[in-house]
């Protein structure tokens, strides 16, 4: 009896181990005009140490470029290139910006994009035609954080508070509103300020300018200083940068090439 058992226990154990093998077989088949191929389970492609070290290369490269920015700019970059996503930038500012292909925000996304590639880096611009305060009251700071920008250039409209009677004081404080909600909503995104363009001969503008520089010192706030790349304030051959007190696009020009030399290092 036991001898009759064992032999059944057997045969059903080699049932299953043929069922099995054919169930496998029948599910690693590749199907070839209506015939069924047997193949070996497909295995991950693993790089080769040469496609690393070249994958290492260019991310090294790329963070050549970020040499100058601000640590945390930088630092974030190098974790988008890690995660495999594109870094994003936000210009934005006033009309000053100029208009498309020729303006300084529009010259400077295009320099950005051919430096680090489109893959790599994109760039938005958004244009605000008011005061400080005017973006402040209509809250047009929750665009600026909303965007979840890695890295905002930001013109704080100081040209056109000057213009408009907003006092160095209260423009101040309303870049310090806009800064604190941007860090609020989105803490990881850098913020660097540059001012509007300069004016020949001006006397009271200046002032509110240096005023802007000072409280980004005092304030560890990363400033671009473009102006230093301009012909001197009481200089006519401002005026050959100048059309009507705005950028024209010589001066567009000069703009974008100094943020140029800023946000892709050379050395």
């Amino acid at each position: 009896m036991k001898s009759f058992l064992t032999t059944i226990l057997a045969i059903l154990c080699g049932v299953v181990l043929l069922w099995g093998n054919f169930h496998w077989n029948d599910k690693t088949a590749v199907k070839v005009d209506g015939a069924s191929v047997t193949t070996a389970a497909e295995k991950p492609v693993e790089k080769s140490s040469e496609q690393k070290d070249r994958v290492a290369e260019v991310g090294d490269d790329l963070l050549t470029l970020t040499k100058n920015w601000p640590a945390e700019a930088a630092e974030t970059f190098k974790l988008a290139q890690e995660e495999g996503r594109a870094y994003k930038v936000l210009i934005a500012g006033s009309s000053a910006m100029g208009d498309e292909p020729t303006g300084w925000a529009y010259l400077t996304k295009e320099g950005l994009i051919q430096s680090f590639g489109e893959e790599n880096l994109t760039v938005e611009i958004m244009e605000f035609e008011k005061t400080s305060l005017q973006f402040v009251q209509e809250n047009n700071q929750e665009e600026l954080a909303s965007a979840q920008a890695d890295l905002i250039i930001f013109e704080p409209f100081t040209l056109n508070d000057n213009t408009n009677g907003v006092g160095t004081e209260n423009s101040l404080i309303n870049i310090q509103t806009v800064l604190n909600h941007i860090e609020e909503i989105s803490e990881h995104t850098a913020v660097i300020l540059t001012p509007p363009n300069p004016l020949y001969n001006a006397k009271y503008y200046p002032i509110q300018v240096d005023a802007l520089k000072a409280y980004t010192e005092e304030n560890g706030i990363p400033y671009l200083d473009h102006w230093t790349a301009w012909p001197a304030l009481d200089s006519e051959e401002m005026n050959d940068y100048l059309t009507n007190g705005s950028p024209n696009d010589q001066g567009h020009e000069l703009w974008a090439n100094y943020m140029m030399d800023y946000l892709v290092s050379k050395n």
